[in-house]
């Protein structure tokens, strides 16, 4: 398959484009996607995956051009370098540059590692629904949750998740759920019974680095709220009556409230629109262009104006307020900002 993907890289007419991204998988493994845009000589535009690696070694910007370079080598393709589209984290600034200098210490046609870099817009999104959701501080809190999965230390992790309110109460109860093939028989069974009809059976876990997972996870809750809640309440009798090996405040202090799940609704419909854009944005060629991105940063940048009027207005929401400025920096920071129209900037 390389082969043949690399006789069509060499057919190719103009400059080929790259994008890359770091991903971990639930296995706790990291890789690195790298992908080629190109034309061929009808015009025609052509997307394919040179590689998906497992990354062994920190997600470092050295790193990362150290196997991009690898790739390069593989496919025989340095003389065609172009641009780049690629998210706003530091690491990917070193890695360009990186890159840069070394075609063109081998004496290739470099690039600009500012000037020849689109940033991804749906990036920028997700980072300001973290701010949202998780404060301004959420580079911290994201290192304390992997210390802590590294470490295994489930008791410290949901705690952590509980001082984030409804949204995190909601987390630990879903991972509880979903933690054994016993507990998702048992929520199935009771899904069934309740509603007869229904196909989904497993609740949703957000992941605080995979984009709209939160909002899909409030989502399917509500979906599946009275198999939870029936759920819950039994689980929690079971621990308070020393019939399951299990400390029996665990689930008491994250069974939710009537007023936790109106915060929730009020969560979801905020982010809505959010997610509706990042869906749209990621239609085949359509992703990065300015046609498409400025509706979205207008009615973005709106929304959350319009929200924050509205939860001032209905009291009670300080909490509510505070989260929406904390995304509304992040969103006004890359759309509106000079880093954002310069190319400058790094992650948030």
């Amino acid at each position: 398959m390389r082969a043949e993907v690399t006789a069509k890289l060499h057919q190719v007419v103009v400059k080929i484009h790259f994008s890359f991204d770091m991903w971990s998988g639930p296995n706790r493994h990291a890789y690195q996607a790298i992908v080629a845009h190109w034309l061929d000589p009808s015009m025609k535009l052509h997307t394919a995956l040179l590689s998906l690696h497992r990354f062994r070694s920190a997600h470092s910007g050295f790193n990362q051009a150290d196997h991009f370079w690898t790739t390069l080598e593989q496919y025989q393709i340095h003389h065609l370098v172009g641009k780049f589209n690629v998210h706003n984290a530091t690491n990917n600034d070193t890695a360009l540059c990186e890159i840069a200098k070394r075609l063109t210490n081998a004496g290739y046609a470099s690039f600009d590692p500012i000037r020849d870099r689109l940033r991804c817009f749906g990036y920028i999104l997700n980072l300001a629904v973290k701010a949202f959701l998780w404060g301004a501080n959420v580079d911290a809190f994201e290192r304390e949750l992997n210390e802590e999965a590294i470490l295994d230390d489930d008791m410290v992790e949901l705690l952590r998740w509980r001082k984030k309110g409804p949204l995190g109460k909601l987390h630990n109860i879903l991972t509880y759920i979903r933690l054994t093939p016993q507990r998702r028989d048992q929520f199935q069974k009771q899904v069934l019974e309740i509603y007869p009809d229904e196909t989904v059976f497993t609740p949703r876990v957000g992941n605080i680095t995979r984009w709209s997972s939160d909002y899909e996870a409030i989502e399917r809750a509500f979906r599946l709220w009275e198999p939870i809640e029936q759920f819950i309440r039994e689980a929690i009798h079971l621990n308070l009556n020393g019939e399951r090996n299990r400390s029996p405040e665990v689930l008491s202090n994250d069974q939710l409230l009537p007023e936790d799940w109106v915060m929730l609704r009020c969560v979801m419909d905020i982010l809505e629109p959010f997610k509706v854009w990042t869906n749209q944005l990621q239609l085949r060629y359509s992703n990065g262009c300015v046609a498409d991105v400025l509706p979205a940063m207008d009615e973005l940048l709106a929304h959350m104006e319009d929200m924050k009027v509205f939860y001032t207005q209905e009291g009670n929401r300080a909490q509510l307020v505070t989260s929406i400025n904390n995304g509304w920096d992040i969103l006004n920071k890359y759309v509106c900002g000079l880093p954002f129209l310069d190319g400058y900037g790094s992650s948030g």
